[in-house]
C-alpha cells in the first residue's frame, strides 16, 4: 500500500523469490558475467517463455537490489530508466 492508500502492489512471488528466478533465468542461459539493461531482462528475446518476460518493473527492481545487496550483481544508473543496466557476477 503506498502512503496515499490508494495504490497497492500485489506479489504472487515474495521478492527473495523474484531474485531466485532472476539467478535460475541467469545461469540457465548463460548471463553470469554479461551485462543487461533491465528492459532487456523484461522484454527481451532472452526472457521470452519466462516468468520474467513482462515482469513489473517495481518487483524487478525490488529483486534485482536485493541480489545487488547480496554481491550477486551490480546496477548502473543511466541517463534514464530505459538505460539502467545490470552486470551480472553469479
Amino acid at each position: 500500500m503506498d502512503k496515499s492508500h490508494r495504490q497497492c502492489l500485489i506479489l504472487w512471488h515474495r521478492i527473495k523469490d523474484w531474485a531466485d528466478i532472476i539467478l535460475r533465468f541467469v545461469k540457465e542461459n548463460g548471463l553470469e558475467e554479461s551485462v543487461m539493461t533491465v528492459e532487456e531482462i523484461r522484454s527481451g528475446i532472452e526472457s521470452r517463455g519466462t516468468e520474467i518476460h513482462g515482469m513489473d518493473r517495481t518487483v524487478l527492481m525490488r529483486a534485482l537490489k536485493l541480489l545487488e545487496n547480496k554481491g550477486k550483481l551490480a546496477i548502473f544508473k543511466g541517463s534514464s530508466t530505459d538505460d539502467e543496466g545490470v552486470k551480472f557476477s553469479v
